[in-house]
Protein backbone atom coordinates (compact mmCIF):
# COMPACT_ATOMS: atom_id res chain seq x y z
CA UNK A 1 0.00 0.00 0.00
CA UNK A 2 1.28 3.74 -0.97
CA UNK A 3 2.03 5.84 1.66
CA UNK A 4 -0.44 8.89 0.69
CA UNK A 5 -3.01 5.95 1.75
CA UNK A 6 -3.05 5.02 5.62
CA UNK A 7 -5.37 2.59 7.46
CA UNK A 8 -5.37 2.33 10.98
CA UNK A 9 -7.92 0.76 13.73
CA UNK A 10 -8.26 1.40 17.56
CA UNK A 11 -10.81 -1.08 19.27
CA UNK A 12 -13.62 -1.44 16.78
CA UNK A 13 -13.25 1.84 14.81
CA UNK A 14 -10.92 1.48 11.39
CA UNK A 15 -9.61 4.79 10.03
CA UNK A 16 -8.59 5.16 6.52
CA UNK A 17 -7.13 8.85 5.66
CA UNK A 18 -5.93 10.20 2.78
CA UNK A 19 -2.46 11.35 3.39
CA UNK A 20 -1.62 13.78 0.52
CA UNK A 21 -1.39 16.96 2.05
CA UNK A 22 1.12 18.55 -0.32
CA UNK A 23 -1.21 17.85 -2.94
CA UNK A 24 -4.81 18.57 -1.19
CA UNK A 25 -5.22 14.72 -0.86
CA UNK A 26 -5.92 14.81 -4.35
CA UNK A 27 -6.57 11.10 -5.84
CA UNK A 28 -4.65 9.23 -8.42
CA UNK A 29 -4.48 5.67 -9.54
CA UNK A 30 -2.24 4.33 -7.53
CA UNK A 31 -4.47 5.75 -4.12
CA UNK A 32 -7.54 4.47 -6.04
CA UNK A 33 -6.61 0.67 -6.06
CA UNK A 34 -5.17 1.22 -2.24
CA UNK A 35 -8.48 2.69 -1.59
CA UNK A 36 -10.11 -0.24 -2.93
CA UNK A 37 -8.09 -2.63 -0.73
CA UNK A 38 -8.54 -0.89 2.38
CA UNK A 39 -12.26 -1.03 1.92
CA UNK A 40 -12.09 -4.92 1.61
CA UNK A 41 -9.72 -5.19 4.41
CA UNK A 42 -11.97 -3.00 6.69
CA UNK A 43 -14.87 -4.52 5.55
CA UNK A 44 -14.14 -8.21 5.72
CA UNK A 45 -12.58 -7.44 9.16
CA UNK A 46 -15.72 -8.92 11.77
CA UNK A 47 -13.87 -7.17 14.46
CA UNK A 48 -14.47 -3.38 12.32
CA UNK A 49 -17.79 -1.94 13.39
CA UNK A 50 -17.56 1.91 11.86
CA UNK A 51 -15.21 2.81 9.31
CA UNK A 52 -14.16 6.97 9.44
CA UNK A 53 -12.27 8.79 6.26
CA UNK A 54 -10.60 12.04 6.64
CA UNK A 55 -7.96 13.75 4.44
CA UNK A 56 -4.26 14.64 6.24
CA UNK A 57 -3.95 18.53 7.25
CA UNK A 58 -6.52 20.79 7.51
CA UNK A 59 -6.49 22.36 4.03
CA UNK A 60 -8.56 19.40 2.52
CA UNK A 61 -11.01 16.50 2.86
CA UNK A 62 -9.74 15.48 -0.81
CA UNK A 63 -9.65 18.04 -3.95
CA UNK A 64 -10.64 15.91 -6.17
CA UNK A 65 -8.65 13.42 -9.04
CA UNK A 66 -5.28 14.71 -9.73
CA UNK A 67 -5.83 16.44 -12.35
CA UNK A 68 -2.71 16.24 -14.16
CA UNK A 69 -2.85 12.51 -14.00
CA UNK A 70 -6.53 11.32 -14.35
CA UNK A 71 -8.16 14.00 -16.52
CA UNK A 72 -6.06 15.62 -18.79
CA UNK A 73 -5.55 12.26 -20.81
CA UNK A 74 -6.26 12.71 -24.53
CA UNK A 75 -7.55 8.81 -25.06
CA UNK A 76 -11.21 8.36 -24.83
CA UNK A 77 -10.23 4.70 -24.21
CA UNK A 78 -8.02 5.95 -21.13
CA UNK A 79 -10.51 8.14 -19.77
CA UNK A 80 -13.19 5.98 -19.41
CA UNK A 81 -11.02 3.51 -18.00
CA UNK A 82 -10.59 5.98 -15.18
CA UNK A 83 -13.94 7.00 -14.30
CA UNK A 84 -14.53 3.53 -13.90
CA UNK A 85 -11.85 2.86 -11.62
CA UNK A 86 -12.82 5.31 -9.74
CA UNK A 87 -16.55 4.38 -10.00
CA UNK A 88 -15.69 0.79 -8.91
CA UNK A 89 -13.79 2.09 -6.05
CA UNK A 90 -16.17 4.41 -4.99
CA UNK A 91 -19.41 1.41 -5.05
CA UNK A 92 -17.25 -0.94 -3.56
CA UNK A 93 -17.30 1.74 -0.29
CA UNK A 94 -20.88 2.16 -1.02
CA UNK A 95 -21.61 -1.46 -0.84
CA UNK A 96 -19.31 -2.06 2.30
CA UNK A 97 -21.63 -3.88 5.00
CA UNK A 98 -19.91 -2.16 7.78
CA UNK A 99 -21.11 1.67 8.41
CA UNK A 100 -18.86 4.03 6.51
CA UNK A 101 -18.43 8.11 8.03
CA UNK A 102 -16.55 10.65 6.48
CA UNK A 103 -14.90 13.54 8.57
CA UNK A 104 -14.12 16.54 6.47
CA UNK A 105 -12.26 19.40 6.75
CA UNK A 106 -11.36 22.08 4.15
CA UNK A 107 -12.28 21.47 0.72
CA UNK A 108 -14.34 18.81 -0.90
CA UNK A 109 -14.38 19.05 -3.89
CA UNK A 110 -14.92 17.03 -7.62
CA UNK A 111 -13.69 13.21 -6.78
CA UNK A 112 -13.21 14.36 -3.32
CA UNK A 113 -17.46 15.41 -2.90
CA UNK A 114 -18.03 12.35 -5.19
CA UNK A 115 -16.37 9.91 -2.03
CA UNK A 116 -18.01 11.91 0.61
CA UNK A 117 -21.39 11.18 -1.29
CA UNK A 118 -20.50 7.42 -1.45
CA UNK A 119 -20.13 7.41 2.41
CA UNK A 120 -22.80 6.55 4.72
CA UNK A 121 -23.12 9.72 6.72
CA UNK A 122 -21.28 12.72 6.46
CA UNK A 123 -19.82 15.90 8.97
CA UNK A 124 -17.75 18.72 8.35
CA UNK A 125 -16.02 21.52 9.97
CA UNK A 126 -17.66 25.32 9.29
CA UNK A 127 -14.49 26.04 7.28
CA UNK A 128 -15.25 23.00 4.79
CA UNK A 129 -16.29 23.65 1.21
CA UNK A 130 -17.91 21.82 -1.56
CA UNK A 131 -18.38 21.54 -5.07
CA UNK A 132 -18.29 19.41 -8.48
CA UNK A 133 -16.28 21.76 -10.71
CA UNK A 134 -15.31 19.37 -13.52
CA UNK A 135 -17.99 21.65 -15.52
CA UNK A 136 -15.63 24.10 -15.50
CA UNK A 137 -12.83 21.82 -17.28
CA UNK A 138 -15.02 20.80 -20.37
CA UNK A 139 -15.78 17.56 -18.37
CA UNK A 140 -18.42 16.13 -16.07
CA UNK A 141 -18.33 14.42 -12.47
CA UNK A 142 -17.45 10.77 -13.35
CA UNK A 143 -16.96 8.78 -9.86
CA UNK A 144 -21.07 9.00 -9.42
CA UNK A 145 -20.98 12.48 -9.00
CA UNK A 146 -24.11 12.37 -11.39
CA UNK A 147 -26.06 9.58 -10.14
CA UNK A 148 -25.32 9.67 -6.28
CA UNK A 149 -25.81 13.48 -5.56
CA UNK A 150 -29.19 13.83 -6.63
CA UNK A 151 -30.22 10.93 -4.75
CA UNK A 152 -29.01 12.73 -1.41
CA UNK A 153 -29.65 16.50 -1.74
CA UNK A 154 -32.64 15.81 -4.88
CA UNK A 155 -32.41 16.30 -8.32
CA UNK A 156 -32.65 19.95 -8.50
CA UNK A 157 -30.03 20.77 -5.94
CA UNK A 158 -27.48 18.36 -7.90
CA UNK A 159 -28.34 19.78 -11.51
CA UNK A 160 -27.44 23.73 -9.89
CA UNK A 161 -24.26 22.00 -8.78
CA UNK A 162 -23.20 20.00 -11.12
CA UNK A 163 -23.91 22.56 -13.72
CA UNK A 164 -22.48 25.48 -11.93
CA UNK A 165 -19.56 24.14 -10.65
CA UNK A 166 -20.35 26.80 -7.69
CA UNK A 167 -18.62 25.98 -4.39
CA UNK A 168 -20.46 25.60 -1.30
CA UNK A 169 -20.06 26.20 2.67
CA UNK A 170 -20.73 23.53 4.64
CA UNK A 171 -23.56 25.35 6.32
CA UNK A 172 -25.37 25.16 2.71
CA UNK A 173 -25.04 21.25 2.29
CA UNK A 174 -26.33 20.68 5.48
CA UNK A 175 -29.18 22.25 4.96
CA UNK A 176 -29.58 20.10 1.69
CA UNK A 177 -29.24 17.13 3.80
CA UNK A 178 -25.69 15.97 1.89
CA UNK A 179 -24.18 16.79 5.68
CA UNK A 180 -25.76 15.36 8.86
CA UNK A 181 -23.60 18.12 10.89
CA UNK A 182 -21.26 21.14 10.93
CA UNK A 183 -19.36 20.54 14.07
CA UNK A 184 -16.57 23.00 15.41
CA UNK A 185 -14.25 19.87 17.00
CA UNK A 186 -14.45 17.77 13.63
CA UNK A 187 -12.02 14.70 15.71
CA UNK A 188 -13.78 14.78 19.04
CA UNK A 189 -17.15 14.36 17.05
CA UNK A 190 -16.13 11.84 14.23
CA UNK A 191 -14.88 10.09 17.46
CA UNK A 192 -18.05 10.28 19.29
CA UNK A 193 -20.41 9.33 16.10
CA UNK A 194 -17.87 6.54 14.98
CA UNK A 195 -18.24 4.97 18.93
CA UNK A 196 -21.87 5.47 18.56
CA UNK A 197 -21.92 3.47 15.41
CA UNK A 198 -20.05 0.62 16.45
CA UNK A 199 -21.90 0.35 19.40
CA UNK A 200 -24.98 -1.01 17.26
CA UNK A 201 -26.11 -3.93 15.95
CA UNK A 202 -23.85 -4.78 13.22
CA UNK A 203 -26.44 -7.53 11.37
CA UNK A 204 -28.98 -5.25 11.54
CA UNK A 205 -26.53 -2.10 9.89
CA UNK A 206 -25.11 -4.34 7.00
CA UNK A 207 -29.19 -5.57 5.92
CA UNK A 208 -30.17 -1.97 6.21
CA UNK A 209 -27.58 -0.55 4.18
CA UNK A 210 -27.97 -3.90 1.85
CA UNK A 211 -32.00 -3.15 1.57
CA UNK A 212 -31.58 0.26 0.96
CA UNK A 213 -29.32 -0.39 -1.60
CA UNK A 214 -31.74 -2.88 -3.11
CA UNK A 215 -34.84 -0.56 -3.46
CA UNK A 216 -32.78 2.06 -4.73
CA UNK A 217 -34.29 1.90 -8.12
CA UNK A 218 -36.60 -1.01 -7.35
CA UNK A 219 -38.94 -0.53 -4.38
CA UNK A 220 -40.78 -3.97 -4.71
CA UNK A 221 -37.23 -5.63 -4.63
CA UNK A 222 -36.33 -3.42 -2.04
CA UNK A 223 -39.07 -4.30 0.16
CA UNK A 224 -38.07 -8.26 -0.35
CA UNK A 225 -34.78 -7.52 0.87
CA UNK A 226 -35.97 -5.91 3.66
CA UNK A 227 -38.45 -8.31 4.51
CA UNK A 228 -36.36 -11.41 4.12
CA UNK A 229 -33.94 -9.58 6.25
CA UNK A 230 -35.93 -8.75 8.86
CA UNK A 231 -36.89 -12.48 9.80
CA UNK A 232 -32.82 -13.73 10.01
CA UNK A 233 -32.63 -10.63 12.13
CA UNK A 234 -36.05 -11.12 13.97
CA UNK A 235 -34.09 -15.25 15.17
CA UNK A 236 -30.68 -14.02 15.93
CA UNK A 237 -29.08 -13.58 19.84
CA UNK A 238 -28.75 -9.74 18.63
CA UNK A 239 -32.12 -8.95 18.75
CA UNK A 240 -33.04 -10.77 21.49
CA UNK A 241 -30.05 -8.95 23.43
CA UNK A 242 -31.74 -5.72 21.74
CA UNK A 243 -35.53 -6.61 23.15
CA UNK A 244 -34.46 -7.84 26.43
CA UNK A 245 -32.62 -4.24 27.11
CA UNK A 246 -35.39 -2.40 25.80
CA UNK A 247 -37.84 -4.44 28.52
CA UNK A 248 -35.30 -3.75 31.31
CA UNK A 249 -33.86 -0.17 30.61
CA UNK A 250 -30.73 -1.38 29.83
CA UNK A 251 -27.77 -0.83 27.17
CA UNK A 252 -27.79 -3.80 24.76
CA UNK A 253 -24.43 -4.87 24.23
CA UNK A 254 -24.57 -6.21 20.34
CA UNK A 255 -22.55 -8.69 19.37
CA UNK A 256 -22.99 -9.64 15.80
CA UNK A 257 -24.80 -13.26 16.15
Amino acid sequence: MSEAITVDREDRIGAITLDRPDRLNALNAAMLEDLAAAIDRLGADEAVRAITITGAGDRAFCAGADVEELILDPDAAGARAGARRGQETFDRLEACPTPVIAGIDGVSLGGGMELAAAADLRIATPDARFGQPEIDLGVIPCWGGTQRLQRIVGEGRAREIVLTGDQYAADEMAEMGFLSDVVEDLDAALSDLADRIAAGPPLAQAAAKRAMRAGRDDFEAGLAVEAEAFGTLAASDDARRGVEAFLNDETPGFEGE
